[in-house]
């Protein structure tokens, strides 16, 4: 009988763990989508795999040590909206430190990040992109970890290692828009993006 209990437990897990499809492995199937199909047919409930990302400060941070949801944002220090993005982005950090771990990720090298990072809250695991590392304009390979969207694209991952939702972009200060006036909607947005997985 235990036999029987133990080989069903291992049939059912099996199953279970056949059914999910992890992240670069969905992107890959999805080459010829529309960005909005990429996201919502292919990236969204598909799994993180274990990334090892060197950061900034030359230390390792493996995916799977993380045990709170991740928001994991794809950025690039030429990209006008990474940078109108920082505001809202530092409040959100200063509101969800304890509860999400933030988690950036440069299409630039090291030696260029630096404006970015000190407008940036220390807080942030900052990840710029290695020698080794697939970078393109319209494509960037870090450490394994494929992003095929623009800049910034903002990556909602549950404490399970789901991708829960996937944010595009970042609102900019215009002829119509002040700076605050951006700032609050951008708050807005990722306030609403994060709610997805804090309590």
């Amino acid at each position: 009988m235990r036999r029987l209990v133990t080989l069903a437990l291992i049939v059912v897990t099996s199953s279970m763990f056949a059914q999910r499809t992890y992240y670069n492995q969905a992107v890959n199937s999805c080459a010829d989508k529309s960005s909005e199909e990429l996201i919502n047919k292919c990236i969204k409930d598909s799994y993180l795999l274990n990334y090892d990302f060197t950061t900034d400060k030359n230390e390792v941070i493996s995916t799977k040590k993380i045990k709170k949801p991740i928001v994991l944002i794809a950025a690039a220090t030429w990209s006008a909206p990474c940078f109108g993005q920082i505001p809202a982005l530092n409040k959100m950090v200063e509101k969800y430190n304890e509860q999400v771990e933030f988690v950036m990720i440069f299409w630039d090298k090291k030696d260029k990040i630096s404006r970015m990072q000190e407008k940036l809250d220390d807080r942030i695991v900052l990840v710029p992109a290695s020698e080794s590392d697939k970078v393109e304009k319209g494509n960037l390979d870090i450490s394994g970890f494929v992003h095929k969207l623009d800049y910034p694209t903002a990556y909602l991952i549950d404490k399970t290692k789901k991708f829960v939702d996937v944010k595009r972009g970042a609102i900019i200060p215009n002829k119509k828009i002040t700076k605050d006036q951006a700032t609050s909607i951008n708050v807005s947005e990722l306030e609403a993006f994060i709610s997805q997985v804090v309590n």
